[in-house]
């Protein structure tokens, strides 16, 4: 029997090829569609799961408050860790690892820089699963002078990934270490990427100072005897911190010092860390929500394209029911046959989304920057793909298999109607429910990209144009600084340079507490400061706001003066810079000079207080602001000088307009799919509205015929046929607006520095909505009111 209902529905689609067609591809795209956000989603749900461990670690987090200043950290002292597995029995094992910037490697007679590296305990591989090509784990990482290599490092620094155990590699130049292991490359859904493994307990190449209670450098991670004992040790550790870490960090119990420590799972790390500090940037659980619930809403629109217009064309199935019904078929026969042609159709629109998926997946994987892939022969992928088929063709076919077979023989073949009452409000109900998603899909849209525009068009407080950063990473480099920032201000290629300790556009830069002295009253600050050379300010064109610049010919200014920004003097509540005083290496200065505020980082973030200190001594950074107009020349000098002065380093530069871009590189990625998504939406929501409009154009085929033949122009008639649509357009514009209002406002929330939501962004998204449910429709009611009447009248 079953195999005659698939034949019987195979007939049926054949029949009616322009609506199984509609359907078809609609379901497919929507198939598709929420194949590749789905793919997406697991990945960015999968991050650190497949750790045999990863449910029973933990890291520390901590929540600091004194004096209006707050830091949220996922990094704790070097301390903390061992101290608190002395404590606390339930805690098995304490991990510290330290993240390290770009490194030199120098091996044979390579040299190059990894992006990055780790310092971590020896314990690294107890919490953390890797693939060892040589070497052990238990041994790796225990010689403080040992390294372990990623295959990716070992390739590039040996030209292979095997017999590389026991080399030996400089780090930084000048210190030697011996290659204990080689590892296989992280996965991307690892939370940590590195090209090397060092030795956390080396405090030369580490910078760990074991003892220091205020040193918050390193995440630290608890493997715990349960998976639920998170909860239970936070209960604990305002004890701890009384007997460790308060008088460590001067809290005499009467101060207004706010301390937290709390623990986070590791598998939430990458999805709900954005709002610690530095780890902005990571993955956000927001937007797995986001994309999951626009996934859901495109197989949405689809499956209600299938429910409208299967329930559209009940009149020319209705006899065939009441027949089947009154020569003695069941309800139940008639419902699994119509299950039955909704399953088939959405086996094949199924086919046809995989092919598609195929198709996009390369473009995907480039436009998100992750390498997803679908493998159709794993047993567990199979039968998920086949139930959720089978889950949209019973669902899509749910609605209209009830409806169709409750149908009364004797009404239907006596001539009543079958086209209207609820049938009609139901399909009216679901164009408005799909354009309602298509609108706020498209506002979205407009609300990402204004707010892209903005943060990458406002002004930042400097100017970035033609400046160039090159980064001073090695002891010998920075040595040389001096010599080659006056060298390269030789040429006219060369417009301004300058020295600094701090970066602009990227990461972190050091913390310290300045005192402050209004009337004798002490206000420590907690800030960015960077150590900067006279040229800074002139370099980058930022503006002074009073006071004065350093002064190169000033001894006392290196010792004796800082700069500060107008977000400080907002902190401290002064007018002026003469209004108190600050602590420089103890003693009590007036304040040099105020800069105007400019942004550091992206502008999600707020301008915070920074000082400046004049300082040539602990440069890491050159900026080079290149004269206009003869770019490529300036990086040939610039290149050919350093390497001049730095024979075998490598040279490395990165200008500031693109480290700034490259931060806003995420939404712009979300943007994009956003946008893709959303005229995707529309598109399968306009399939159904054209087959509506088909439908409606047959059924009142005769009606057009008389009202020609009476004089009514093609214009009247295609406004006659289109009105009803875009009506229920109008409908969902009116519905999605508050939204669509409300859904921005929250997104834009993570924003300090954001756009007005205007009344023209969903005035945009209703004209366009308008616009393309008014082109769908009239090219069927174009086609409808051109007929000859003489046609559509001659059975009458």
């Amino acid at each position: 029997m079953i195999q005659n209902y698939f034949k019987i529905a195979w007939r049926n689609l054949l029949r009616n090829k322009v609506f199984s067609g509609i359907n078809v591809l609609g379901l497919a795209l929507g198939l598709a569609c929420s194949l590749l956000i789905g793919l997406w989603v697991l990945d960015e749900v999968s991050f650190d799961q497949y750790h045999s461990n990863a449910n029973k670690i933990f890291r520390i987090n901590t929540h600091i408050k004194w004096s209006g200043n707050e830091y949220r950290l996922g990094v704790v002292a070097p301390p903390m860790g061992p101290s608190l597995q002395r404590e606390y029995p339930e805690i098995k094992s304490t991990l510290r690892v330290k993240t390290g910037g770009e490194t030199l490697f120098l091996a044979e007679e390579k040299s190059l820089y990894t992006p990055s590296v780790i310092y971590a305990d020896s314990t690294l591989f107890s919490f953390f699963d890797y693939e060892f090509i040589e070497g052990f784990p238990s041994g790796a990482l225990r010689d403080p002078n040992g390294v372990v290599l990623t295959q990716k490092l070992a390739l590039a620094l040996f030209g292979k990934i095997e017999g590389v155990e026991g080399k030996t590699v400089k780090v930084k130049e000048n210190m030697p270490f011996t290659v204990k292991a080689v590892i296989k490359d992280p996965p991307a859904n690892h939370h940590f990427h590195f090209g090397a493994i060092l030795p956390y307990t080396n405090e030369a190449v580490s910078g760990a100072n074991f003892s220091n209670w205020g040193s918050f450098s390193s995440e630290t991670f608890l493997m715990l005897d349960q998976e639920d004992g998170g909860a239970k040790l936070e209960r604990k550790m305002a004890a701890f911190y009384k007997k460790y870490i308060a008088e460590a960090i001067g809290d005499e119990g009467n101060s207004d010092i706010h301390f937290a420590i709390t623990f986070q799972p590791l598998i939430d790390l990458h999805l709900y860390s954005s709002h610690l500090m530095g780890e902005e940037n990571g993955g956000s659980m927001a937007y797995v929500y986001t994309f999951s619930a626009v996934g859901l809403f495109i197989l949405l629109v689809a499956l209600f394209n299938y429910i409208n217009l299967t329930t559209a064309r009940l009149a020319g199935r209705a006899k065939e029911i009441s027949i089947r019904k009154a020569v003695g078929s069941q309800r139940f026969q008639l419902v699994a046959q119509f299950l039955a042609e909704s399953t088939l159709l959405a086996f094949l629109a199924l086919g046809i989304s995989l092919l598609l998926l195929q198709a996009l997946l390369p473009a995907f994987n480039t436009l998100t920057e992750k390498a997803l892939s679908l493998n159709l022969w794993n047993g567990p992928t199979a039968l998920q793909l086949l139930g959720l088929t089978l889950a949209v063709g019973l669902i899509s076919g749910l609605y209209p298999a009830f409806v169709l077979s409750g149908f009364r023989p004797t009404d239907v073949l006596k001539g009543a109607s079958t086209t209207g009452g609820k049938g009609a409000l139901m399909r009216q109900s679901l164009v408005v429910v799909q354009f309602t998603i298509s609108i706020i899909m498209i506002v979205g849209t407009v609300v990402v990209y204004q707010q892209l525009q903005f943060m990458q068009n406002n002004k930042l407080g400097f100017n970035q144009d033609q400046v160039l950063t090159i980064p001073l990473k090695s002891p010998s480099v920075q040595q040389m600084a001096t010599l080659l920032k006056n060298k390269l201000k030789q040429s006219a290629l060369i417009s301004e340079a300058s020295l600094s300790s701090g970066t602009i556009g990227k990461g972190m830069n050091n913390k310290m507490t300045f005192s402050f002295y209004k009337d004798g009253k002490e206000q420590p600050v907690s800030t960015e400061y960077f150590s900067v050379d006279a040229d800074f300010l002139r370099t980058l064109q930022i503006g002074m706001k009073e006071g004065r610049h350093f002064s190169a010919n000033s001894a006392a200014d290196s010792t004796e003066a800082v700069l500060v920004n107008e977000a400080m003097l907002k902190r401290l509540g002064w007018k002026n810079l003469t209004t108190g005083l600050v602590e420089v290496d103890t003693k009590k200065v007036p304040i040099a000079g105020v800069i105007k505020d400019f942004h550091i980082r992206s502008l999600r973030e707020k301008i915070e207080p920074l000082v400046l200190r004049l300082d040539q001594g602990q440069s890491d950074n050159m900026l080079l602001r290149l004269a206009p107009h003869n770019i490529s020349s300036g990086l040939a000098y610039i290149e050919s000088t350093f390497k001049e002065l730095n024979p075998g380093q490598p040279f490395d530069y990165y200008f500031l307009d693109q480290t700034f871009a490259q931060q806003y590189k995420a939404d712009e990625r979300r943007g994009n799919l956003f946008l893709i998504f959303s005229g995707i939406a529309i598109f399968i929501a306009c399939l159904g509205l054209f087959g509506l409009a088909t439908f409606t154009a047959e059924q009142r085929t005769k009606e057009i015929g008389v009202r020609k033949v009476l004089g009514a122009s093609v214009v009247s008639i295609v406004a006659l046929l289109s009105k009803d649509f875009l009506k229920l357009v109008l409908i969902a514009i009116l519905i999605a607006s508050p939204i669509a209002w409300y859904a921005m406002k929250e997104w834009l929330a993570d924003f300090a520095y954001k756009i007005e939501i205007s009344w023209w962004y969903f005035a945009l998204a209703g004209g366009l909505a308008v616009g393309i449910a008014l082109l769908t429709v009239s090219f069927q009611s174009v086609k409808a009111a051109l007929m000859n009447p003489v046609k559509s009248l001659r059975s009458e």
